[in-house]
Formats: structure tokens, C-alpha cells, sequence
């Protein structure tokens, strides 16, 4: 009987909404080299914890490799020690970024676990065969002890630690096999996985928080472009014939569109889009550098892809301890305006709790990107990856970095009648922030994400913008008055604000002990503690409470203006105002259920305010006033049902599919179109 390997990368999926939602492209690389190297070898691929389960207890291999990223680093070991149990002559073998740098705290994480006989240090394409290789030839797990595995961390014959040499990175990476041209993918076209692309491989950049901001990962290795359009050709292909409900792609160079050769590849997803529907949304991380390729690579992905330009901090301090050198503020302007002028969308980050932010800097780094045209903002936690050097002891002592433990939304299940949870490290404090002001910068981040984000109240920022307010004074103002808020939106807040500080736990440990608690643990299935809070709420804000956010929004503006004169700029002000407040809560398509959200909706209107609108809002509007009022329908254009009826069918309408769902879609999916209820609706001016 030939030797049998499983190749794992896990995802949880316990609540039935996936974690972590991509294919496993870095198993299938491993299992595509292996196919060709060891034809010998039965060799098969696992994302879920089920279906793994039930394969080690009826047919367990002789080799199992788990990959260790932060989204599954305690469910790999998990597995691993219940492997042991199944079969303890089995050989598991763990591989991934997930790994502190200090060689010391490298064998001390190995020591802490001995369900694991080997850890792969670098890259496992090639190792994941070799190491395979060398136990077929050992024939048992006492015997490899005595060999010499490269890059590896392994137990010595004494019960020691050994240490390979370590490996350079691969330059040939078309050295490996497609696992998409080979079908060594096919299996998870399943409509609940989207495909992950990989074209490059490195990133020149040494950003301390990220663990490609190391040496080893400095230089840049490309796939072949035939073999990337042959790829997505073949998934465009298989999406449309299998799984056609997941319009979702993502990217995982870390800096997408900064080559010339970007541009081509874009061009041949802008034909998969002709040709198959999909992609209908792009997820990656766009190149800071040569902005005209990026914006390029964008037009030819026809809107499906975004500007993302992360930034992380415009605080010169906190970039120098971060090793990070951003393009200029006046640069980053210039390419918001092109940015603009070509219709494309622009997308930033920035992360709390970085050496040397404080309060003042962060707010004052979000007003900048806010003016300088960035469509929307994704404002991050620290986060101590290990293998990053900000995670490194030396780091964590020199900035008095305060961290926390929070479980990772819906990185959690009961495998084998055992309870599983992966959490993340995260920063609340520094030497230059404390905790009050990090509460306090979560609380914009909440602000940010329901009320600028999806440019839902762009209409208002542009009225605001012509009575000389800048955007970001318009979002400080909304900000600054959710504490006040009332009713519903109120609600939402205190509840945000409660979960933003429940979350956080002082150790693994104290985490653990507390979800394990059966009530403890049913909340955190059902969505109502431990979710992706920013998540949550903008769903919760866009599809059940949005009146009243649409409320909130007017409110404020409209206090913003009559400071500034627009009752005696604009005549009949306060009407106009009532007409502009139903037109934007129903151009929203919102509700509890697929019926309510997808169903047209009527209301009348004494100005036709689309048409105001598009004339750049004057403050003369006599003429948009209609003779008497007009009965007008919102419905959502056929594609954006579609869109929308697509993030049903693989989320659900749950809170917690839809906190997952709404990041999925895109800006404008749930934007109903306005029309005329009947055709010979016509306007009179008033004098």
C-alpha cells in the first residue's frame, strides 16, 4: 500500500460561516510538487476540520502537515494532538509564518508542543516532499530522529531539539506545479471558498508589524504571466459552471498593480469578467508605490478592484519605528485626484497602537486621508504577529506595549467533543496611548466604518463641502455626536462600546476559561459577543437599523449647514430637507429579510431630488420644485440583486453571515436606482 499524506489548512467553520474563505492555495502548492515528485505518495488536501476528522479516524495517514497561520494556529494543533491519539506512529509535521523570530522563543514554542515532531521554518513547497521523503525512508519517527532535515525544527534521538540549516528562498516558483491548470483545486469550487491568487511572491518593503517586513522576504519572485492567464481563465471557468454564486476573488501579492505586469493581468481579469460574470469584487493589497500602473491595473479590472493604499500612520515619529516610508501627502493627493477623475474608488488603513501614535496623530492621520479624497478607511488594531519584528520581546519592552487577547470572529468550534478557539494579540496601550484613548479612537473607527466607508452619505459631505466644511470636520461632528445620539442608534453605540471592551482578556488562558462556559460559548456561536465588531455593527447599521442611522446622519448635517446659513441660502430649506432625508434612506436597500431588502419601495416627493443631485446641488432649487408631489420607486438594478441574492444564498441573512457577507459586495450593490413612479411626471417652477 502506497504511503498516505493529508495536507491541512484548516478553516473553522462550526457556526456554518466560513472564517476564512479562500481555497487553500498554499497546501495546493505543496500537493501539486508532491504529485509529480512522489507519484508514489496518496496524497490528498483538507480545509475542513470535519471532513479531516472523519478521514483520520477510518483511514489515518502516515504523514499529516498542518499549516500554522494566526486564524488556525490552535486548531492545527488541535488536530495534531488528536492525531496522536488516532495513530501515535503517524508523523505530524506543522509549517507556516506563525512562528516568533528569536530563535530561543522559536524552541521554546516547539518545546511547548511535542504533538508536533517537525516545524518547517520558511517556505513548505518543496520541504513538505522532502520531508515526506525522508521519513518513507527513516520508516518510523525514532529513526528520523537520526536524520538531517533541512530548515526544519525537529526532536533529536535524546528528546532535545535539532535544528536544520535554513533554506533560501525558491527564485524558480514555476518550479511549482499550477494547483489550478493540475485540478488539484477542483474539490473546493464548492460556493463557499473563493479562489486566492498568487502571482509574486515577496515584498521589498521592511514594515516591522508585517511578517513579510523581514529580510527573507525582501526580494520579489514572479510566476510565469502565461501561467497566470491560463489560471484565471480555468477558475473563471469553473466558477461559472460550478459554483456561480461566489463572485469573490482575492489577491494575495502584497503589493498588487506596482509592476508593469500588473496591468496585463487585470486585462485578463477584465476578460474573465466579460466572458464568465466573475469577479464581481477583488480583495488586494495594491502596490505604494507607481501609482500610475495601480490605477491602470484598477480600470482594467472594471471597478471590481480598488485603490488600497495603506499608509498605516502619517505620523513621521511612529513611521520611523516602524520602518516604514510612505509617498508624500502631496503625492498622495495627486493620485486621490486622478483617483476621482477616472471613477474609481480608493481605499487606505491605518493601525492603532503603533510605537510612538497617540491620539492627536491617529485622529489627525484620519482627517487627512478623509480630505485628501480616500473613499474609504479601514482602521486596524496593532496586531503582535509572530514572525513580525514588532512582536519580538525587545520591541514589545523599549515601546511599553499593553496587549490583549481577543478570540478571532468565528475562529472557534467543538472538534472532537473538544472546544477550540484562535485568538489574536492585540495593542491597547503604549507609552503614548493609553487605554481611555483607545476606546475612544474605536469609537471613530465605528464612526468611519458606518457613516463614510461606503460613501453612503456622500450627497451630504458634498452639501456640507459647499457651505466650506471639510469632510473630516463633517465626520468629527458625527463622531462627536454618537454619544448623544437616542433610540436606536444610541443603543448600537453603548452596545459597541460595551462589546469593545469585553472582548479583551489579559491572557490565552483567561479567554479560553471564559468562552469555554457553555452560555458563554452559545453567544459566541450566535453571533452576539466575540464577532468582528466593525463588521457587525456596519451590517446591523446598513440592513436593520438604517433609518435611524439615516436619521442620525441628517441630523447632524443639517445643524452643520443652518450654523453655516444655509436656511437663508437655500429657500424652503426645511422641505427640501425632508425630501432629501426620504430620498437617501430609500436609496438604501436595508430590512430583516431577502423580501424586504430586495423589493422595490415607493414614496412621493415635492422635489425631484435626483435631479438636484446631479446639478451639484444649487441653492437656487425653484426649479426641481414640482407643481405637486410625485410618486417615485427605488429598486435595486438587476445586477446589484444579483449581487445581493448571491450574498444571501452563501451567508445567509444571519447577523452573523452578514457581518461577514458585507465586506464581500460591492460599495454600491445595495443602492436602489430612482424613477419616476409614472413617466409624465413633470416639474412647475414655484416663484
Amino acid at each position: 500500500m502506497s504511503a498516505r499524506v493529508y495536507l491541512a489548512d484548516l478553516r473553522h467553520n462550526f457556526t456554518g460561516v466560513m472564517s476564512n474563505d479562500c481555497m487553500p492555495l498554499g497546501v495546493g502548492f505543496m500537493k501539486a510538487v508532491m504529485d509529480r515528485d512522489l507519484p508514489e505518495v496518496e496524497s490528498r488536501i483538507f480545509a475542513y476540520p470535519d471532513r479531516l476528522w472523519d478521514a483520520m479516524r477510518h483511514e489515518p495517514p502516515d504523514v499529516l502537515m498542518l499549516s500554522n497561520y494566526m486564524w488556525n494556529e490552535w486548531l492545527s494543533f488541535h488536530f495534531a494532538a488528536l492525531m496522536k491519539r488516532v495513530r501515535p506512529e503517524t508523523l505530524v509535521v506543522m509549517g507556516g509564518p506563525n512562528i516568533p523570530i528569536e530563535e530561543e522563543r522559536q524552541d521554546a514554542y516547539f518545546r511547548e508542543h511535542p504533538e508536533i515532531d517537525v516545524y518547517v521554518l520558511g517556505e513548505g513547497d518543496f520541504l513538505a516532499s522532502d520531508v515526506t521523503r525522508a521519513f518513507l525512508e527513516a520508516g518510523s519517527l525514532d529513526r528520523l530522529r537520526e536524520s538531517s532535515l533541512p530548515s526544519c525544527l525537529y526532536r533529536d534521538p535524546d528528546g532535545g531539539i535539532a535544528r536544520g540549516e535554513a533554506w533560501e528562498r525558491r527564485k524558480a516558483v514555476d518550479d511549482i506545479p499550477s494547483p489550478w491548470l493540475t485540478g488539484t483545486l477542483d474539490e473546493f469550487f464548492d460556493g463557499k471558498l473563493a479562489p486566492l491568487l498568487e502571482t509574486n511572491r515577496g515584498c521589498p518593503f521592511t514594515c516591522t508589524f508585517c511578517v513579510q517586513g523581514t529580510r527573507w522576504y525582501t526580494k520579489v519572485h514572479y510566476f510565469d504571466k502565461e501561467r497566470i492567464r491560463q489560471e484565471i481563465d480555468y477558475i473563471g471557468g469553473r466558477i461559472r459552471d460550478v459554483s456561480p454564486s461566489m463572485g469573490f476573488l482575492r489577491i494575495a501579492d502584497p503589493n498588487y498593480g506596482m509592476f508593469e505586469r500588473d496591468i496585463e493581468i487585470s486585462s485578463w481579469i477584465g476578460e474573465a469578467q466579460r466572458d464568465y460574470g466573475w469577479p464581481t469584487f477583488i480583495d488586494a493589497t495594491t502596490g505604494k508605490n507607481r501609482p500610475e500602473r495601480v490605477i491602470e491595473s484598477l480600470e482594467k479590472a472594471n471597478g471590481a478592484l480598488v485603490l488600497y493604499q495603506a499608509v498605516q500612520s502619517l505620523d513621521e515619529r511612529t513611521l520611523k519605528n516602524i520602518k516604514r516610508s510612505n509617498i508624500s501627502k502631496d503625492a498622495y493627493e495627486q493620485i486621490m485626484i486622478h483617483v476621482r477623475g477616472r471613477g474609481l474608488r480608493s481605499l487606505s488603513d491605518l493601525i492603532l497602537g503603533l510605537p510612538g501614535e497617540t491620539l492627536e496623530s491617529h485622529l489627525r492621520s484620519v482627517g487627512e486621508l478623509i480630505d485628501s479624497g480616500t473613499n474609504e478607511l479601514h482602521l486596524f488594531q496593532a496586531m503582535m504577529l509572530k514572525g513580525s519584528e514588532l512582536e519580538m520581546a525587545e520591541s514589545r519592552a523599549e515601546h511599553e506595549m499593553d496587549t490583549r487577547f481577543r478570540v478571532l470572529p468565528k475562529n472557534f468550534g467543538l472538534y472532537g467533543d473538544e472546544k477550540v478557539f484562535d485568538v489574536d494579540e492585540i495593542v491597547v496601550a503604549t507609552d503614548t496611548l493609553s487605554f481611555d484613548e483607545y476606546i475612544r479612537c474605536r469609537k471613530y473607527a465605528l464612526a468611519s466604518s458606518v457613516f463614510w466607508n461606503n460613501s453612503w452619505f456622500d450627497d451630504l459631505v458634498n452639501l456640507v463641502q459647499s457651505f466650506g466644511l471639510k469632510p473630516s470636520e463633517w465626520l468629527a461632528a458625527i463622531a462627536d455626536g454618537l454619544d448623544q445620539a437616542e433610540g436606536v442608534v444610541s443603543d448600537l453605540v453603548a452596545e459597541f462600546e460595551a462589546e469593545t471592551r469585553g472582548e479583551l482578556f489579559p491572557s490565552r488562558e483567561a479567554l479560553v476559561a471564559f468562552y469555554s462556559q457553555e452560555d458563554n460559548f452559545q453567544q459566541l456561536c450566535e453571533g452576539e459577543i466575540g464577532d468582528n465588531l466593525m463588521y457587525k455593527y456596519r451590517a446591523r447599521a446598513s440592513f436593520f437599523a438604517w433609518p435611524e442611522v439615516c436619521a442620525t446622519a441628517m441630523d447632524t448635517t443639517r445643524r452643520l449647514l443652518l450654523e453655516r446659513g444655509a436656511a437663508d441660502a437655500i429657500p424652503e430649506f426645511d422641505e427640501l430637507w425632508q425630501d432629501l432625508h426620504s430620498y437617501l434612506e430609500h436609496k438604501h436597500a436595508h430590512g430583516t429579510t431577502p423580501d424586504t431588502i430586495l423589493a422595490p419601495v415607493h414614496t412621493s416627493l415635492r422635489y425631484d431630488v435626483s435631479a438636484w443631485l446631479e446639478a451639484g446641488m444649487p441653492h437656487d432649487t425653484a426649479r426641481f420644485r414640482f407643481a405637486k408631489p410625485q410618486r417615485f420607486v427605488f429598486e435595486l438594478p438587476p445586477e446589484s440583486a444579483r449581487e445581493i441574492q448571491g450574498l444571501f444564498d452563501v451567508w445567509t441573512t444571519s447577523l452573523k453571515g452578514l457581518t461577514k457577507g458585507v465586506t464581500r459586495i460591492r460599495t454600491g450593490a445595495q443602492i436602489r436606482a430612482c424613477r419616476p413612479q409614472k413617466s409624465d411626471a413633470s416639474r412647475a417652477e414655484v416663484a
